[in-house]
């Protein structure tokens, strides 16, 4: 595999492929030097800014990572996946305001993308808006019925919020694709308590 994507080393994918593979092997240096040298090749690239934002997440450098998710919006403003990764690093970075806009921003550009309507509408619980985070789930629900995140955010959500009719009905979904998950089991216990 390694031979191959350095066959192709002129390509900025190639030498995407090579960082992310060297990443999984723990070899930092030579990771960060395909990533780096794929943006001198093709500056525009911007999965190499997306793979090496996300190799500064695993080193401990989201301040870099940040740089870098900016520069890439700048040369693709309506990146959803960028968008998507920088939502997550200012959650990191607990700027809740501005992930959420993010985070906002990713799920209405990319409807067709199940996770990041999902993490949008765990992002909104988590700075207390349940009613919204619902909202946004429900939306998510009539796009994809057969999410089995959306059903269990849904089920614990409206349970959460008081509304034991329309968890038990999520649950039910939930346990129709599920029925031997042991997760599903235990929420729908705890709906029945």
């Amino acid at each position: 595999y390694i031979a191959t994507q350095q066959a192709n080393a002129d390509r900025p994918e190639s030498l995407a492929n090579l960082g992310g593979l060297y990443a999984d092997l723990g070899k930092w240096d030579q990771a960060e030097a395909a990533y780096r040298t794929a943006l001198k090749l093709q500056p525009d690239f911007v999965p190499a800014y997306v793979n090496l934002a996300d190799f500064y997440r695993l080193r401990g450098h989201d301040e870099e990572g940040e740089k870098l998710l900016r520069q890439a919006l700048t040369i693709e403003a309506d990146n959803a996946d960028v968008m998507h990764s920088l939502g997550l690093l200012l959650v990191r970075a607990k700027r809740q305001d501005e992930a959420l806009k993010m985070l906002a921003e990713s799920a209405r550009r990319s409807p067709d993308n199940p996770r990041y309507s999902y993490v949008y509408a765990l992002a909104l619980q988590s700075g207390g808006d349940i009613e919204q985070a619902i909202k946004v789930l429900e939306d998510a629900h009539q796009r994809f019925p057969g999410d089995r995140e959306i059903l269990y955010a849904l089920a614990s959500y409206h349970h959460e919020n008081g509304n034991p009719f329309a968890a038990r009905l999520y649950a039910g979904k939930l346990r129709a694709l599920s029925p031997q998950d042991p997760a599903v089991q235990r929420l729908l216990q705890q709906l029945q308590e």
